[in-house]
């Protein structure tokens, strides 16, 4: 009898274990302040809830028509003269939205490591990159912020969205990766 015991306590053990992280995961979401959250105000159009459930009946984004993505960009940190620096400004916020764009659309490469050392956190390192194409963004705002900044805010289609995730797909497939 107690080997049996012994292997229904492991297995509630495995659950308890499933459950924790599922619990985790669902707090971790939770822990957003408004519609627009993300990285430099990202729209990927999730509910401050978290997921929610979509009309196939799975966990997923809400419903919507294209995902929206803002850059920004400090004018006085480009070079030139007072009107270069704007529009360069206006060109790197632009910039800055492509690459939340196709942080939504690939996701993020991230590579990270930690060095322990005498029971204590020596290092602790983190790198990120992103990598894809993106097309068929729609333009939707160029604004000032506050005196400083400019704000570059695009669209990008649910269809065209999969054309680039198929297209990525494809190409990794040629590429054997």
């Amino acid at each position: 009898m107690a080997p049996m015991m012994a292997i229904q306590s492991k297995a509630g053990c495995r659950a308890f274990r499933v459950a924790f992280l599922l619990a985790a995961t669902i707090l971790l979401v939770n822990c957003s302040s408004s519609g627009r959250v993300g990285l430099a105000g990202m729209n990927a159009g999730f509910s401050v809830a978290g997921p929610v459930i979509n009309a196939a009946g799975g966990l997923g984004p809400l419903p919507s028509e294209r995902i929206e993505a803002t850059g920004y960009a400090v004018i006085e940190s480009q070079a030139g003269s007072p009107p270069q620096q704007r529009l360069m400004a206006i060109k790197a916020a632009r910039f800055d939205a492509y690459r939340q764009l196709t942080e939504i659309v690939f996701g993020v490469y991230i590579d990270s490591s930690t060095t322990i050392a005498d029971l204590t956190v020596a290092s602790d390192d983190f790198r990120s990159r992103v990598e894809g194409v993106i097309y068929g963004a729609e333009l939707i705002k160029i604004e000032p912020v506050s005196g400083d900044t400019y704000a570059v805010t695009l669209a990008l289609p649910n269809s065209t969205i999969g054309d680039l995730r198929a297209l990525y797909v494809d190409q990794l497939a040629m590429t054997g990766r």
